[in-house]
C-alpha cells in the first residue's frame, strides 16, 4: 500500500458509478468529513443521494459524459434542433439513440473507460495533489482508480478507509459502533 500523505486534512474520494454499496460509501465519506478530513462523491447516474452528509462534494459525470467523443452526436437529438428551428420547446433529456447506446451491452463494457475520459477533464474538481485515499465500490470504479493511482503515487484505495488514515494524520478513527 502506498505511503499516506502526511498533511494535516485528510481528503477521501468514492468512486459509486453505480447504486451498488452508496449508502456504505456515503457513510465513509460522512465519517471522513465528521473527523475534519474533506470527502468527494464521484457518480455516474444524474441524480445525488438525498441522505448526503453536509460537507461531502458531488461530481456527477453524467453530463459530462455526454460530450466525450462520438457521445456528443449520438446524445443530441435531432428533434431538438427541428423544433428549436420552429419557435417550438425543445424536447427534455438525451436523444433516443443515446438511450439505446447507453443501455447496450457493449457500451456497458467500455462505459467506466469513457467515464474516465470525462473525469480527466474534471481533475481540478478531484484535486490530485490533496487525494489521501479511493474508496472502491465496484468493478466499474478501477479504470478511474488506476488512472487517478498512475498519476499519484501517494494515494492509497481499498473497499473503505482504513483507521490508519486517521491515526497518521493525528485524528480519531470512527468507531463502528458509532456508526448508524
Amino acid at each position: 500500500m502506498p505511503e499516506l500523505a502526511s498533511r494535516g486534512r485528510p481528503r477521501v474520494m468514492g468512486v459509486c458509478i453505480g447504486t451498488v454499496r452508496r449508502a456504505a460509501v456515503v457513510r465513509m465519506l460522512g465519517d471522513v468529513v465528521a473527523a475534519g478530513g474533506s470527502a468527494l462523491l464521484v457518480t455516474a447516474d444524474g441524480h445525488v443521494t438525498a441522505d448526503l452528509p453536509a460537507g461531502v462534494e458531488v461530481l456527477d459525470l453524467v453530463a459530462d459524459e455526454r460530450r466525450v467523443g462520438i457521445h456528443r452526436v449520438i446524445s443530441r437529438s435531432p428533434v431538438r434542433l427541428v423544433r428549436r428551428l420552429l419557435g417550438r420547446p425543445a424536447p427534455s433529456g438525451p436523444s433516443r439513440a443515446w438511450r439505446a447506446w447507453g443501455g447496450s451491452r457493449p457500451y456497458r463494457a467500455v462505459r467506466p473507460w469513457v467515464l474516465w475520459r470525462a473525469l480527466r477533464r474534471r481533475l481540478d474538481v478531484v484535486r490530485l495533489d490533496e487525494l489521501d485515499h479511493i474508496v472502491i465500490v465496484s468493478v466499474e470504479s478501477w479504470p478511474i482508480t488506476w488512472q487517478l493511482c498512475r498519476r499519484s503515487s501517494s494515494v492509497s484505495y481499498g473497499w473503505d478507509v482504513p483507521a490508519e488514515l486517521y491515526t497518521r494524520l493525528g485524528l480519531r478513527a470512527p468507531t463502528p459502533a458509532a456508526r448508524p
